[in-house]
């Protein structure tokens, strides 16, 4: 990908290795640790191999039928198993998709375990995960939850920095920012164990807000496939 593009998945609107993942935890959520040495790290398998719910995820709705998807060609900027997708159009916020029977199943966030139901656009390929895999799912250290960025306009500022991931999931006036001239998994700064971004307010384009502030992430998910 060129520098400075954004990807098809970020439409509307890093490399760094990638640390290993820990089992999804079924009860309940993974909430802010201040005193965490290292960010938890989920690997989220929301669909079984025969294209089921699973891992206490659930269906929302029996078919999504606002928006058609139009093509299933890459994998999940979340992605950590094989043959998990993101689709087209971006307004379908359809970013993080397993196949089912006929359709996929797409997730937003790890909290409600809602899955969306699209009908499939054709053929599926084959598709491998990502160098650098983004999770699609935050909590700050100060417990904010922020959700990976997708299909919707999610605001600027006046100092150029976009929003890599919207935060304060009511009004979305909050985001963890990133450069737009940089590979935007590069918003996460994972050279410690415990991970770091820059958060700051986000609005219309041309607004001024204060200089972006830091924080730790306490626990990140990624999208993966079930065992067995």
């Amino acid at each position: 990908m060129k520098r400075g593009s954004i990807p098809g998945w970020l439409r509307a609107s890093a490399a760094l290795p990638f640390v290993a993942v820990v089992a999804l935890q079924t009860a309940g959520h993974v909430g802010a640790d201040p005193a965490a040495e290292a960010t938890a790290v989920i690997t989220a398998p929301a669909v079984d191999a025969n294209g089921e719910p699973a891992n206490g995820y659930w269906v929302t709705d029996r078919l999504t039928t606002s928006v058609s998807l139009s093509g299933c060609s890459g994998p999940s900027p979340a992605a950590v198993g094989n043959n998990i997708y993101s689709c087209d159009p971006s307004e379908a916020g359809a970013n993080i998709c397993w196949p089912a029977p006929a359709s996929l199943l797409c997730v937003r966030d790890p909290w409600s375990r809602a899955l969306r139901r699209f009908v499939s656009p054709g053929a599926l390929p084959a598709v491998n995960p990502p160098e650098t895999p983004m999770p699609f799912a935050l909590v700050l250290d100060d417990g904010t939850r922020c959700v990976l960025r997708a299909g919707e306009e999610w605001g600027g500022r006046a100092d150029g920095l976009v929003p890599a991931y919207g935060c304060a999931m009511t009004s979305w006036s909050y985001a963890v920012l990133a450069s737009p001239d940089q590979d935007l998994a590069a918003a996460i700064d994972r050279s410690q164990p415990l991970w770091r971004v820059q958060t700051g307010a986000v609005g219309p384009p041309t607004a001024g807000f204060w200089p972006p502030r830091p924080r730790k992430v306490a626990t990140a998910w990624f999208a993966g496939n079930a065992v067995g």
